[in-house]
């Protein structure tokens, strides 16, 4: 049941229409209260939380390690098949750029390069 709720308030949020969420997010709110399962609503958030969470885990992004690289990470990015909108600064980077997108990482970063260094040395 909590699924089926979420899932629904989940599509009405995907249409990006405010007036029609608020709307569907109060008519589910007086269904609940007349059913007496108000106690399912925190439930729902968590749920509604975990989802967002999730989506936000998924996105596709691009790190570098200067803000100097960003233009030329995304363009970079993009040309791997990987396109966002921004670049965010990772300042465990050392140089170079990052880009993930639904499980698939491009590492053009000095600090994989270094790693790989030391992995050999010490092996």
């Amino acid at each position: 049941m909590i699924d089926t709720y979420t899932r629904l308030l989940e599509t009405v949020a995907e249409l990006e229409d405010a007036p029609t969420a608020d709307h569907a997010v109060h008519k589910l709110i007086l269904h609940l209260r007349s059913a007496g399962r108000m106690r399912m609503l925190p439930e729902i958030v968590r749920e509604l939380r975990k989802i967002a969470a999730r989506k936000h885990a998924l996105r596709p992004r691009v790190e570098v390690a200067h803000e100097k690289e960003a233009t030329h990470a995304l363009a970079a990015a993009a040309a791997s098949g990987i396109s966002a909108t921004r670049a965010i600064v990772n300042p465990a980077l050392i140089s170079g750029w990052r880009a993930q997108k639904a499980g698939v990482l491009v590492d053009r970063s000095a600090k994989r390069a270094l790693v790989d260094i030391y992995q050999n040395i010490i092996a």
